[in-house]
């Protein structure tokens, strides 16, 4: 009964408002409703239910993922979004305090600490001695027991030689700072959507054919010395990007991977 007062209550007469928005409201009432993972009706439920096209129904659904209110799983459907981290360029963004930011629960789990061999960009980007080697440290980064993000951060030996992982609490930076008094105060990231390994995608609790969005940085210190190479696998679900431009900054930065 309540599904047919819902149907009732769509307007469909032309030049009222378009059936996609009318579906996406009425899917935003459901996520208001449920809670997180939870699924949302399908296309073709949609379809049926409010006698529209499948096209129709997939434009309200797709812009609820666009905008992070829901995302989808291939071959199993669309469900209520998870918590979501912004990511914000006012300062020099880190994963740890984004989400702690978010008033949500972060947790570190190191994959990896150590020694390793540099590849040539890394050896040229810290000018290193042939038989140097970079620290490297690998963790996944969870919100709420979720993993979020498998990153990556190899560190300038010339400063941070000497660093354990006795050191490092949660956060890389805040160590960093405790430690040698100084951290990566400038970046330059670039973001692209990848196709996910088997293996992130087992650390991730991603989907096989999911995509991830994939972040490169180099971090500096505020004498421009280059000390932090960083690689992060995200998962594109919970990830948004927000950037604040002003008609003030006149600043163009290149690429630094060209």
């Amino acid at each position: 009964m309540m599904k047919q007062n819902i149907v009732e209550s769509f307007n469909l007469e032309k030049g009222g408002t378009p059936y996609y928005i009318q579906i996406k409201n009425y899917l935003y009432s459901l996520i208001k409703k449920g809670k997180e993972g939870d699924p949302l009706p399908s296309e073709n439920e949609l379809a049926k239910q409010f006698s529209v096209s499948r096209g129709t129904a997939k434009q309200a659904i797709m812009d609820l993922v666009y905008e992070g209110e829901a995302y989808r799983k291939k071959g199993k459907g669309t469900f209520i979004h998870s918590s979501s981290i912004n990511r914000s360029y006012d300062r020099l963004p880190s994963f740890t305090k984004d989400i702690e930011n978010e008033d949500s629960d972060v947790s570190t789990t190191c994959l990896f600490f150590g020694p390793c061999k540099p590849s040539p960009f890394m050896k040229s980007l810290f000018c290193m001695k042939k038989d140097e080697n970079v620290i490297r440290f690998k963790r996944c980064v969870s919100i709420d027991k979720s993993p979020y993000v498998v990153l990556s951060s190899y560190l300038n030996p010339h400063y941070y030689g000497d660093l354990t992982l006795n050191d490092i609490t949660i956060s890389l930076y805040d160590a960093l700072h405790e430690k040698y008094g100084f951290g990566p105060v400038r970046a330059k990231d670039t973001y692209s959507i990848v196709d996910i390994s088997p293996k992130t995608a087992e650390i991730l609790d991603c989907d096989k054919n999911s995509s991830v969005c994939f972040s490169r940085r180099i971090g500096y210190l505020e004498n421009g010395d280059p000390v932090e190479y960083v690689e992060s696998f995200i998962r594109a679900d919970r990830f948004h990007l927000s950037i604040d431009i002003s008609s003030d900054s006149t600043e163009i930065l290149s690429n630094p991977w060209q």
